[in-house]
């Protein structure tokens, strides 16, 4: 992997989210870079369609809104439009469609979500994205003490922004934004970690190659009690993939 300069440094950024509602770990940072003058990209897998088509279009007309509030121009907003429900299936196709955006905006900074269990979507992602230099967390552990804005356990956080009042409240308009999300937000505002969430934004810089063959951390945020959803399905496909 290579060294990391001071986060930023750099010139073009290109943030990687698995839905839209993802920018919500890491607007205030995306909001600043842009306010420096840096060159920023957005680039979405899903639509968030897992409910259908008609909620995917309400989640992108609420993601423009977003990011007309983040300051993100619309040339800089792409859409890759995987079926959420099919993610898996397609992950090959999913990653050549990452490589070949990245390969076409040249960003020399690449950030998106960790390997951390919490979803598998986000961890394919991840998987997708492997020569990403900068992640940021999102959640992990099972729904009923799921730890937010925070890393597993073992890593630190290279980066770190302690939000300004200001930014607290831009914070709260981009969650507040994706209403079609309000029920998964109101579990965000209720968790004890809320009043971490919405104090700071933490990225980690990816010094070393990430093993996605192995659990992030035991038992895993998608393996709770009912849930038909498995690492080793998620491990077959990364192998699969190579």
């Amino acid at each position: 992997m290579s060294e990391a300069k001071n986060l930023l440094d750099y010139r073009h950024y290109l943030f990687i989210f698995a839905h839209p509602d993802d920018e919500i770990y890491t607007c205030v940072f995306i909001a600043e870079l842009i306010k420096q003058g840096k060159a920023v990209d957005i680039l979405y897998v899903t639509s968030g369609d897992y409910n259908g088509a008609e909620i995917a279009i309400e989640r992108e007309n609420e993601l423009s809104k977003s990011m007309q509030t983040i300051g993100v121009k619309k040339e800089n907003v792409h859409f890759l439009r995987v079926p959420e429900r099919q993610l898996m299936d397609l992950a090959l196709k999913a990653r050549d469609e990452v490589f070949a955006i990245a390969k076409q905006i040249k960003p020399d900074c690449i950030i998106g979500h960790d390997f951390e269990g919490g979803h598998n979507g986000h961890d394919l992602i991840s998987f997708t994205l492997n020569t990403a230099l900068f992640v940021f967390p999102a959640y992990h552990g099972w729904p009923e003490n799921r730890k937010w804005n925070k890393f597993v356990s073992g890593r630190n956080a290279d980066y770190e922004i302690e939000l300004t009042d200001e930014q607290k409240q831009l914070q709260k308009t981009i969650v507040q934004t994706h209403k079609t999300q309000e029920n998964f937000m109101n579990l965000l505002i209720s968790n004890a970690d809320y009043a971490l969430f919405s104090s700071r934004e933490v990225l980690r810089h990816i010094s070393t190659h990430i093993d996605y063959t192995t659990p992030p951390e035991n038992p895993l945020g998608y393996e709770y009690p009912g849930s038909k959803i498995r690492f080793e399905d998620f491990k077959k496909i990364i192998e699969a993939i190579g």
